[in-house]
């Protein structure tokens, strides 16, 4: 009897240890925050239907050297043991996003404009607020817009993978904020981290808890990454905004620019 009690005793013990690794080892604490939302458990995209007004990281021309770096990113990405963990979005779909939009899974206030039923059909939702933008003028608010890969290291919460983005400068700050408080009001909608929004791109979507060592190796590529593209690419140059409408995370289609 006395030997069973210390067995059971043993196991208990083994089994609260591997409990606390487990815990120690998965610094998001559960499951990521778009699992559900906007990918499967396994990493498959979900639907995601919405509209958003971004600006896409030009491919082309004098401005695309900031996406030749990104795109070295993606093609070293896959193979980092981490990486099994995460669903890496398309390079095409690399932008930074001015001011998200109304979408299908978020039908809620202030989230959901305003003066729209929250019950309407999203094709309907897309449109209204279509031709709100279409006469909506960016004045002095106008792109290009230049932007910095930020150097600081991500919070200890977050999970991979954001290239998190600064203004190039106070002056190009103030109009950023300016602008989104401006489509804020025309769209009627309006997130609660307004005011403290961070620009960013999105390179991937972490899908499954990560270990202690998964965690701090994102953590180290992601700051070699982050001056890789510092070097080759110290200002990133947007054009216009463009309303865009999505069906899931791997593409955001343009409607028209914004003028």
């Amino acid at each position: 009897m006395s030997s069973r009690r210390t067995f059971l005793a043993g196991s208990t013990a083994l089994l609260a240890g591997l409990g606390t690794a487990a815990r120690a080892g998965s610094p998001e604490q559960g499951t990521p925050p778009d699992v559900g939302r906007k990918f499967l458990a396994n990493g498959q995209v979900m639907p995601f239907a919405g509209n958003t007004i971004i600006c896409h990281l030009p491919q082309q021309g004098p401005d695309s050297a900031p996406f030749d770096a990104l795109l070295d990113v993606y093609r070293v990405l896959p193979a980092r043991e981490w990486a099994r963990k995460v669903t890496v979005l398309p390079p095409s779909s690399y932008h930074m996003t001015i001011i998200g939009g109304a979408n299908d899974k978020e039908r809620r206030r202030p989230l959901w404009p305003a003066d729209l039923p929250l019950d309407m059909p999203m094709a309907e939702c897309d449109r209204i607020l279509g031709e709100r933008l279409r006469a909506f003028r960016l004045g002095t608010e106008a792109g290009p817009y230049r932007m910095r890969v930020n150097p600081a290291a991500p919070s200890a919460k977050e999970g991979p993978l954001t290239m998190r983005l600064l203004p190039f400068d106070a002056a190009e700050e103030k109009r950023l904020r300016r602008l989104r408080d401006r489509l804020s009001e025309v769209l009627g909608i309006q997130d609660t981290g307004h005011d403290t929004y961070g620009f960013h791109i999105t390179l991937a979507y972490q899908f499954a808890a990560l270990t202690s060592a998964e965690d701090a190796a994102w953590r180290e590529d992601l700051a070699q990454w982050k001056q890789q593209i510092i070097a080759r690419a110290p200002v990133i140059t947007l054009g216009p905004p463009e309303y865009c409408l999505l069906a899931d995370m791997f593409a955001f289609k343009r409607q028209f620019y914004l003028e």
